[in-house]
C-alpha cells in the first residue's frame, strides 16, 4: 500500500504546471479541517450554555455560529474540489497527449506486438479511471485525513480518557484496510486487463464486420464476445464484493467503537473513583453529545473507505498501466536532420530479422538520384522490409544503409519521413474532407498546392464530379470511394510534399480498365524526375524503371533492366509469366 501511494509521485511533474491551483487546494485543506473540527465544540457550548443554561442569547449566538461554520465548511470543500479537479483535468490532458505522442513514436515492432484495442484502452478509459480515482478517491482522502486529525485533536481536547478509548480501535481499522487493499488492487488490475481485451476484440469485430458477415462467422464472434464480456463482469464483481464486505466490516467497527465509548461514559458516571472525582463531574451533556459527534465524524470517512480504497487502487492500477507504456523506450534512434534530400541510396550487406530467421540476407544495391528501382519477387520475399528499413520504421539491422552519403541510423526519423513520400498498398483514409486527406494538415501546404497535387495525380477528374469537390467528407475508411479513387488520393498525398524520393507499393487488387489507365498516368507522374523505389506488381510500371531487383527469400537473385533480365530467362522470366500487362489507354 505504501509503495502504491509512492507511485503518485510520478504525477507531480505533470501537476507542477498548475502549481498555483495545487497551492490554493492545499491551503483550503487545513481550513476545512479546522472548520469541521470546531463544529462539535460549538455544539457543546450550545447545549451546555444555551439549552441547559437557559441562556437565549447564547443559544441564538451559538446556533448562528454553528450555521455559519457549516456554510463556510461547505464553501471551502466545494472550492477545494473545483480547484483540485481543474488541476487534475489539466494534468490528464497533458499526460494523455504525451502518451499518444509517445506511442506514435515507438518502433513498428512495438505495435506489431501490441493489440490496438489495448492501446486505445490505455489512452481513453485508463485516463478516465485515473481522473475519477484522483478526484473522488485520492484528493478527497487527503481532505478526510486532515479532518480525522482535527477530530482526534478535538476529542483529546474534550476528554483524553474517552479519546483513548475511541482511538484504541484504530490499529484494527488499519489492519482491515491493509488486508482488503491487496485484494482490491488485484481485482482492479484484473478488471482493467479484461476490459482491454474486450475493447480490443470489439474493435476487431467492428473493423472486420464485412469479413465476419461474408464468412458467416457471427456465431463464433458472438460466442467469443460473450466469454470476454462475462470475464469482465466477473472481474468487476470481484472488486464489488470486496468493497461491500469492507464497508460492512468498517461499519461494524464504528458501531462497536461508539458502544465502547458510551459504555465507558456510563461506567464513569455510575462508579465513583476513590482517588479522583467521578467522570460524571467532568462530563457534561454537551461533552457527551460533542464526543458522539466526533466519533461520527471520525468514522464517516472510514465507512466510505472501501469505496475510496477501490478508487485509490483504480488510480494505482491506471498509473501502473499508463507509465508502463511511457517506460517503453523502443524508439528508432537518430538526431541528424537533413535540409534537403537528393535521393542517393546505398544498401551495403544489409541483413535483418523481425524475430528468428533472416528476412533480408546480405542485401546490397545502389540507387542514384533521379533513378527508379523496381523490387519484384514472391510474397514474403522481403521487398516491403527494404522499404520499412528505409523509412526507419525498424532498426537493428546489420550492414550499412546510406542516404545522400549519411548513415541512415544517424538520421532523425520524423525529419526523414518529411523529406520522402510513401504510397502504401494498404491505403488509410481519415475522417475529414478530401482536401484534409491529401494535405494531412502539413505545415505550408496550401489549398492551391492540394489542388495541384490532385491534378498531377489525375484525381481531379473524380473530385470535380463530387458535390463538394475537395470539401467532400470521406466516410470511414473511404467507404464512399472506389478502390481506384482511394489509390489516386494516396498518389496526391505523396505529390503534395513535392518529394525527391518516393516509395511506391503498388496495389495488387484488380480494378476496371478505365481506372487502371488513370492510375498508370498517375504512376508516370509520380516517377517523373524523382528517385523512386517501387514494389511493383504491374508490368507497365516495371518497364519504366531504370533497374530491377529480383528478391527471393531475402536475397537478391537477379538485377538488371527488363530486357536484360528477360534475356537471362531466369527467376525474373518466371515471374514475368505471371504478370498481366494492362493495355495503355489511347
Amino acid at each position: 500500500m505504501i509503495a502504491d501511494i509512492a507511485d503518485l509521485r510520478l504525477l507531480w511533474p505533470y501537476l507542477r504546471a498548475d502549481k498555483r491551483l495545487m497551492i490554493i487546494a492545499g491551503i483550503l485543506i487545513p481550513m476545512i479541517s479546522g472548520l469541521e473540527t470546531v463544529l462539535p465544540l460549538v455544539l457543546k457550548q450550545t447545549i451546555d450554555h444555551g439549552i441547559l443554561g437557559k441562556d437565549t442569547h447564547a443559544l441564538l449566538l451559538y446556533a448562528a455560529l454553528y450555521l455559519g461554520i457549516i456554510l463556510a465548511a461547505y464553501a471551502a470543500r466545494s472550492l477545494q474540489a473545483v480547484v483540485s479537479s481543474l488541476a487534475v483535468l489539466r494534468m490528464i490532458k497533458t499526460l494523455r497527449e504525451k502518451l499518444f505522442l509517445h506511442v506514435m513514436g515507438l518502433k513498428a515492432a512495438f505495435h506489431d506486438q501490441s493489440m490496438s484495442g489495448a492501446l486505445v484502452t490505455r489512452a481513453t478509459s485508463d485516463f478516465d479511471n485515473l481522473s475519477e480515482s484522483l478526484n473522488m478517491g485520492v484528493l478527497t482522502s487527503v481532505v478526510d485525513v486532515a479532518v480525522l486529525v482535527g477530530c482526534m485533536a478535538g476529542m483529546f481536547t474534550l476528554n483524553w480518557r474517552l479519546a483513548l478509548c475511541a482511538l484504541v480501535i484504530l490499529p484494527v481499522v488499519g489492519g482491515v484496510v491493509q488486508w482488503f487493499s491487496k485484494g482490491l488492487k488485484a481485482a482492479m488490475l484484473l478488471a482493467r486487463i479484461k476490459i482491454a481485451a474486450l475493447n480490443a476484440f470489439t474493435q476487431e469485430c467492428l473493423y472486420g464486420h464485412t469479413t465476419i458477415k461474408l464468412l458467416t462467422a457471427e456465431v463464433s464472434a458472438e460466442g467469443k464476445y460473450d466469454v470476454l464480456n462475462t470475464q469482465y463482469r466477473d472481474a468487476q464483481m470481484g472488486s464489488v464484493v470486496l468493497d461491500a464486505t469492507m464497508f460492512a466490516v468498517l461499519d461494524g467497527i464504528a458501531s462497536i467503537t461508539l458502544g465502547l465509548v458510551l459504555w465507558v461514559v456510563v461506567a464513569g458516571v455510575t462508579k465513583q473513583s476513590l482517588t479522583q472525582p467521578s467522570w460524571g463531574d467532568a462530563l457534561s451533556a454537551g461533552v457527551i453529545v460533542a464526543f458522539v459527534a466526533y466519533i461520527q465524524q471520525l468514522f464517516e470517512p472510514l465507512k466510505q473507505l472501501g469505496n475510496k480504497m477501490a478508487m485509490l487502487q483504480g488510480a494505482f492500477t491506471s498509473i501502473d498501466r499508463i507509465f508502463g507504456v511511457l517506460a517503453k523506450g523502443d524508439k528508432v534512434a537518430g538526431e541528424l536532420k537533413l535540409p534537403a534530400l537528393r535521393g542517393d541510396l546505398v544498401f551495403e550487406r544489409v541483413s535483418f530479422a523481425y524475430g528468428e530467421g533472416l528476412v533480408l540476407d546480405d542485401i546490397s544495391f545502389a540507387l542514384k538520384s533521379g533513378e527508379s528501382l523496381a523490387l519484384v519477387g514472391a510474397t514474403g520475399s522481403g521487398k516491403s522490409t527494404i522499404v520499412k528499413l528505409l523509412a526507419k520504421l525498424y532498426d537493428g539491422y546489420q550492414g550499412t544503409i546510406t542516404l545522400d552519403g549519411h548513415d541512415l541510423s544517424l538520421l532523425e526519423p520524423h525529419d526523414l519521413r518529411q523529406l520522402l513520400a510513401i504510397v502504401p498498398q494498404d491505403i488509410v483514409l481519415f475522417d475529414g474532407t478530401i482536401a484534409f486527406n491529401i494535405g494531412l494538415g502539413l505545415p505550408g501546404v496550401t489549398r492551391e498546392r492540394i489542388a495541384e497535387a490532385a491534378r498531377q495525380a489525375s484525381a481531379d477528374g473524380f473530385i470535380s464530379r463530387l458535390p463538394l469537390g475537395l470539401d467532400e467528407v470521406i466516410k470511414e475508411q473511404g467507404s464512399n470511394l472506389s478502390h481506384g479513387q482511394r489509390q489516386l488520393l494516396a498518389f496526391a498525398r505523396a505529390l503534395v510534399k513535392a518529394p525527391n524520393l518516393v516509395i511506391l507499393d503498388e496495389a495488387t487488387s484488380s480494378i476496371d480498365r478505365e481506372s487502371e489507365g488513370i492510375i498508370q498516368r498517375a504512376t508516370q507522374s509520380l516517377l517523373k524526375g524523382r528517385t523512386v523505389i517501387v514494389i511493383a506488381h504491374r508490368l507497365s510500371t516495371i518497364r519504366q524503371c531504370d533497374n530491377i531487383l529480383v528478391i527471393d527469400k531475402g536475397r537478391i537473385v537477379e538485377s538488371g533492366t527488363h530486357t536484360q533480365l528477360l534475356a537471362k530467362r531466369g527467376a525474373y522470366f518466371a515471374l514475368y509469366q505471371g504478370f498481366a500487362e494492362v493495355a495503355e489507354p489511347s
